[in-house]
């Protein structure tokens, strides 16, 4: 879909910044689209990972995951996301929780 992540890992602790190409309503993920990226991972060469977001608009997201090293090389971060918007009260809290998986490529 076009978002993109910048990560750095320091021992278990991961920061960094991410860069959404979606929104879940215009203006949601603020006017860069962008967050700071908090998180942990594990170690080996292929680790798993968990990584969260805070939006300027008050959502969140989480993603949880694993990097894998191709034959050819290549590194994919495969993760599944929950994204979780804010709810102007109970009855509307039904559909603040949305669900996804997302590939990411290192370049």
């Amino acid at each position: 879909m076009g978002s993109t992540i910048r990560l750095k890992a320091e021992g278990s602790e991961v920061r960094g910044v991410y860069q959404t190409a979606v929104e879940s309503t215009h203006g949601a993920a603020g006017l860069h689209r962008t967050a700071h990226i908090i998180g942990i991972a594990g170690n080996g060469t292929q680790p798993t990972i968990s990584f969260s977001v805070l939006w300027e608009k008050g959502s969140c997201s989480a993603w949880v995951g694993q990097c894998f090293i191709l034959r050819d090389g290549a590194q994919v971060l495969k993760t599944f996301w929950m994204l979780r918007s804010v709810a102007d009260n109970l009855a509307g809290d039904w559909g603040s929780t949305r669900l996804g998986e997302d590939l990411f490529f290192k370049t």
